[in-house]
């Protein structure tokens, strides 16, 4: 079974770890540039969550790389602002679990 790893900022990693995902902490775009770069060459990671900001933040050839990525799939890690109007962060994480693994979910709101 493949891993899900994700590079977040320090203060979201332990909650992500407790979790039981392979958190990875940041503390720039930089790091989350490095440890990125060293999760894409593991074969056993399937889906890499990258903080939002920091996605943003890489230069172009990173980023491209980061959409092209068939495996490890690379998404965008919600920072908790929806990036439509009206759409809440539980539709974009099941938006992106639709474009990683192919299947809609949905989640019971409470």
């Amino acid at each position: 079974m493949a891993k899900v790893a994700v590079i977040s900022q320090p203060a979201l990693a332990a909650g992500f770890a407790l979790a039981g995902v392979d958190a990875y902490p940041a503390t720039s775009a930089a790091e989350a540039k490095k440890l990125l770069t060293a999760l894409m060459g593991e074969s056993e990671v399937g889906i890499v969550a990258v903080d939002a900001g920091y996605l943003g933040a890489f230069d172009e050839v990173t980023r491209r790389c980061a959409r092209e990525s068939h495996r490890p799939v690379i998404v965008a890690l919600p920072s908790g602002v929806p990036t439509a109007a009206g759409e809440r962060p539980s539709e974009q994480i099941a938006e992106m679990i639709r474009r990683a693994i192919g299947f809609r979910i949905s989640f019971k709101e409470g």
